[in-house]
């Protein structure tokens, strides 16, 4: 899964590879901008899916083309953020901005199961009104 960081996207563990040499190599200064920029990201990422998620409950059509399309890349975004917080977790005890941001890849994640959860729903509700409109 890759994170879009002005314009462009990096892969989380290529990124999480670079922030851990620099931890050990770089001066502290530069390591804790690497985070922020990630940890914000994140953040971003988090309340963006969950505005998605709150429009979806006042929609009355698919927000989307192909369902099919949207279930697999949520789902592959899923996976690939559960195996981002297991490579975080075995380095999380390293510093507490890794601790941090296993914690904001873990609210990423359940904003992400709640806005394909909520797409469902949605379905479901086209299903059942177009059940009872014929």
């Amino acid at each position: 899964m890759t994170a879009r960081m002005d314009g462009s996207f990096i892969d989380y563990v290529d990124f999480i590879d670079v922030v851990q040499e620099a931890l050990e190599t770089a001066p502290r200064q530069l390591f804790e901008k690497m985070m922020r920029l990630i940890l914000n990201k994140f953040h971003d990422q988090e309340i963006e899916l969950q505005r998605l998620a709150l429009e979806i409950d006042d929609m009355h059509s698919l927000p989307v083309d192909d369902l099919d399309e949207f279930y697999d890349t949520t789902l592959d975004a899923v996976d690939n953020l559960k195996l981002f917080k297991k490579k975080i977790d075995k380095i999380k005890n390293k510093d507490m901005l890794f601790d941090d941001l296993y914690a904001q890849a873990d609210k990423l994640h359940s904003s992400l199961i709640t806005y394909i959860d909520r797409m469902g729903q949605l379905e479901v509700r086209i299903l059942q009104e177009n059940q009872k409109s014929a």
